[in-house]
């Protein structure tokens, strides 16, 4: 089994070390990737239930299966904006495809904050027998470039 986790950012792909936050950097939550995006666009990067969904929309989890789910952290330190420059339509629990809009933010105001607004992808829990692989592409495309692949041991 496979599951594909498109970019859900436009922007430049960076390695999970070079995020400047060790709950990030040091794959406290788990491994991935982070985006540092060119527009305020973010979409689903898998298709299923809308899980998790902070309340300030800077951070979600769309379910992939049961044991399956994809956090996007928009930014860095970006909770502390308690919501401002965030907008989006979707609520929690909401079944979302692949590709859809689920977030919209003003890149510049996060910006201009003084926070950054670079977004770490991540697989958190994943099951024990699963193998990540990671793009080798320097710069994706939201909704259309696969970020993320992961490929399970079914015989397991």
């Amino acid at each position: 089994m496979k599951i594909e986790v498109v970019a859900p950012l436009s922007g430049r792909v960076v390695s999970l070390e070079k995020v400047p936050d060790p709950v990030f950097s040091q794959r406290m939550l788990g491994d991935g990737l982070a985006i540092e995006p060119t527009e305020g666009r973010v979409v689903a990067p898998v298709s299923g239930r809308l899980s998790v969904f902070h309340s300030s929309k800077h951070a979600f989890v769309v379910q992939a299966s049961e044991t399956v789910g994809v956090l996007v952290h928009i930014g860095l330190d970006t909770v502390k904006l308690q919501g401002r420059s965030f907008f989006s339509e979707v609520q929690l629990g909401d079944q979302v495809q692949a590709g859809q809009e689920l977030v919209r933010f003003d890149l510049q105001s996060v910006v201009d904050a003084g926070y950054s607004p670079l977004s770490p992808v991540i697989l958190p829990d994943l099951p024990s027998h699963y193998r990540i692989e990671k793009t080798n592409r320097e710069q994706v495309r939201a909704g259309v470039d696969i970020l993320l692949v992961i490929l399970f041991d079914e015989r397991e």
